[in-house]
């Protein structure tokens, strides 16, 4: 995973920085449901998935945090809500995680595009484009899962 390094504080914008926010909470929402299939999945496919998005997403929130402190903006507190509770271990476990995700990837793909349309910052749309190839990447392999 490549870290992208921060810009100066005058090189961004209010995109900018909502979108470290928004996707700092997204990539936390993501962990969320990455831990769940490492404990549930039923497939070395699910958890090995699963395995590689924690520490992907991490390093993704690292960098964001960062930039939003230099931006003199706190970076987004953790969330109490928890993502994918309702998917339960067992037949069909699967299946709904990787719908569950497909969906969340699909939203974080939307997010990349509009900072790409308004933000300014260079390290962010680069963020955003490396954001928009992998969740297109990994949506393309769900989709030759089967269901």
């Amino acid at each position: 995973m490549t870290t992208v390094a921060c810009g100066s504080s005058a090189d961004h914008d209010q995109a900018d920085v909502r979108f470290s926010e928004d996707m700092i909470v997204h990539h936390r929402q993501t962990i969320q449901l990455a831990k769940l299939a490492s404990g549930r999945g039923e497939s070395a496919y699910v958890r090995g998935l699963s395995a590689k998005l924690v520490p992907a997403e991490e390093a993704d929130i690292a960098t964001m945090s960062a930039w939003l402190r230099s931006w003199q903006a706190p970076p987004p507190p953790v969330p109490v809500a928890q993502v994918g509770a309702e998917l339960r271990a067992g037949p069909g476990f699967d299946r709904r995680w990787m719908a569950a995700l497909s969906t969340q990837l699909e939203h974080g793909i939307q997010m990349a595009e509009a900072v790409k349309a308004a933000g300014r910052h260079g390290p962010t749309r680069e963020l955003a484009d490396r954001i928009i190839t992998e969740h297109r990447a990994t949506l393309a392999d769900l989709a030759k899962r089967p269901a």
